[in-house]
């Protein structure tokens, strides 16, 4: 049994298509890890994880994993465990069951069928999650292998009748109420079960399990998280937990141009060198003495006091998270690596001498104003040399805890 005290999602600001069938998108500095950090400071504000596990099938690196980058930006330790899980709604909700206390699960989706994230905190005097059943089984109806390419074969009946319903007949689960289902329609489960108020979310994604998982928190019965013929099972027991979304209204995504040729190239020594302050979004502040003072300085330098002697022995401090647009530029033409136009501000801090240049976010570019307010986010600022290059950027008319002001 698992107690979830504190929930978080995050859906991204923007929608596409037409006027009957739009549907969320992320932006193009966004991807499943920045997406992932939305909600996991969404579900744990304090930073207080003993342990962080991810679940999704779009890690932006494979290789050299993304614990890293997850960790900094989430303002918990390097030496806190990261479990990256290559999985969809069954991989979510075996890990919930299965988490420790202090356990941060987070299952973000950046794919054709589902994009957004969302994560839960475990502890203790929360709402009880208990596993009910779980059963793998093979029906690859939708295929993707190691070079990308994806095999498609559209069997409804096939998916229903010898996928979910073949499984859930293996599991011979007690009849009752569900609480939520995700992978398939709620109606799909027959007259079996009381699904009349199932909260359901039929695209089988890692975010959709805590998102149902949120909607359905305060009424006992079962979730189902279906993929393809797999699935798991657990009871929700209803408790006092904490559920903030960080799911703004919807704007039309603008059209963005990037031009051919070559972009910046990464320089690994600098990309390392910039790595701690960057993402953990931290000043060098001093201890006073001639000719250096103690205003935090950012990026982290080294400064020279009135002896001449270079000095280098600086902490970090964390940096705000809000703050106000001093001045700003919006950029039309196209360069590579940057999808234009793009608009860049020097942002004011709250509570803080600093001002730091970052790109706009959240909103079309050139619509920035002097003096507005907003938030600190992670963004991918840039892909170098194939690589992702995270940094943070100002979403103007945002707070801290992702409501629009």
């Amino acid at each position: 049994m698992t107690s979830i005290v504190s929930i978080g999602t995050y859906l991204p600001p923007w929608t596409s298509g037409t006027s009957g069938g739009k549907r969320r998108v992320k932006g193009p500095d966004e991807d499943a890890l920045t997406m992932a950090v939305a909600a996991g400071r969404a579900a744990d504000s304090a930073a207080i994880a003993r342990r962080v596990v991810h679940v999704s099938r779009n890690f932006p690196l494979v290789e050299g994993g993304n614990g890293a980058v997850l960790l900094a930006a989430l303002g918990l330790p390097g030496d806190v465990p990261v479990t990256e899980v290559l999985g969809g709604a069954p991989a979510v909700l075996d890990q919930i069951v299965d988490a420790s206390p202090g356990t941060l699960v987070i299952g973000s989706d950046d794919n054709d069928t589902a994009v957004g994230a969302a994560a839960v905190l475990t502890g203790e005097g929360g709402a009880d999650v208990t596993a009910r059943g779980r059963r793998s089984r093979s029906l690859p109806l939708v295929a993707r292998r190691d070079d990308g390419t994806r095999s498609n074969y559209p069997d409804p009946r096939l998916q229903r009748e010898v996928g979910f319903l073949g499984t859930l007949a293996k599991l011979e689960l007690e009849a009752g109420a569900v609480a939520g289902v995700v992978g398939v329609p709620a109606k799909q489960l027959g007259r079996v079960f009381d699904t009349s108020s199932a909260i359901e979310e039929p695209a089988s994604s890692a975010a959709g399990v805590i998102r149902v998982l949120a909607g359905a928190i305060e009424q006992a019965g079962l979730l189902l998280a279906v993929e393809q013929a797999a699935m798991s099972v657990a009871e929700i027991a209803p408790g006092d937990t904490r559920i903030t979304r960080d799911e703004v209204e919807p704007r039309e995504l603008p059209k963005f141009t990037t031009a051919e040729g070559v972009g910046i190239p990464i320089s690994m020594p600098a990309y390392s060198r910039a790595f701690e302050p960057k993402i953990r979004w931290e000043a060098a502040v001093f201890d006073e003495r001639p000719g250096i003072d103690s205003a935090p300085q950012f990026p982290p330098r080294a400064r020279v006091d009135d002896s001449g002697t270079l000095a280098g022995d600086y902490r970090l401090e964390p940096l705000p998270r809000t703050g106000t647009v001093y001045t700003h530029t919006t950029i039309r033409i196209p360069v590579p690596d940057l999808p234009s136009p793009y608009s860049l501000a020097v942002v004011q801090l709250d509570g803080s001498p600093v001002r730091a240049l970052m790109k706009v976010t959240g909103v079309p570019a050139g619509e920035a104003a002097i003096g507005q307010a907003g938030a600190v986010v992670l963004r991918r600022i840039a892909i170098r040399s194939g690589i992702p290059d995270y940094g943070y950027a100002f979403w103007p008319g945002r707070n801290a805890e992702g409501v629009l002001t």
